[in-house]
């Protein structure tokens, strides 16, 4: 990976996600440009795609991605095949701002297509039982007081007018006949 003069580098966890064969490409942290290619005698990209599907449509060094603080650029670097960024072709050794999320084709037909994303960390269920202990509810169940005398004077007050209240109307029925 060549180190650019006057480009600062990068401390982002971002990578190329491979559309194709759902195949993500580290981008190192602390990077200024990356190179995206196949190797040849002398020349080794940072991203070799000679073992992807279609990489007959890459040229050797076909594009570059260049950072700078926060800012990230794509540079089509001459290739036969052209790059296209979100479906539109850009002019070779000229730099487009690349932004999250955005489509790269290297040559046309979408058949070697990258997104640029930002790195999603793999969560094991383990480290999120271990990290994240489920949350535990207690319940403490309050001891019932016994009922105090009053209490039971009350009920059975309550108890004795409930039966004197069913007995009068029992006798009013009779009396009314």
């Amino acid at each position: 990976m060549q180190n650019l003069g006057g480009l600062q580098t990068t401390t982002k966890n971002l990578e190329l996600f491979h559309v194709q064969t759902d195949t993500s490409f580290d981008l190192p942290q602390n990077f200024a440009a990356i190179r995206i290619g196949k190797p040849k005698q002398q020349f080794i990209p940072d991203i070799d795609v000679s073992e992807l599907p279609n990489a007959d449509y890459v040229s050797r060094l076909h594009a570059e991605i260049q950072a700078e603080k926060n800012s990230y650029y794509i540079v089509d670097m001459g290739s036969s095949n052209g790059t296209y960024l979100n479906n539109i072709r850009i002019n070779p050794k000229q730099r487009y701002p690349l932004n999250l999320g955005d489509k790269i084709d290297l040559g046309h037909g979408s058949k070697v297509t990258f997104i640029f994303l930002n790195k999603q960390p793999i969560v094991h269920q383990y480290d999120t039982i271990l990290n994240n202990p489920p949350t535990v509810l207690q319940i403490e169940l309050l001891p019932t007081n016994p009922p105090n005398a009053l209490d039971r004077v009350n009920r059975f007050v309550d108890l004795v007018g409930q039966v004197l209240s069913e007995n009068l109307r029992s006798l009013k029925r009779l009396l009314k006949r």
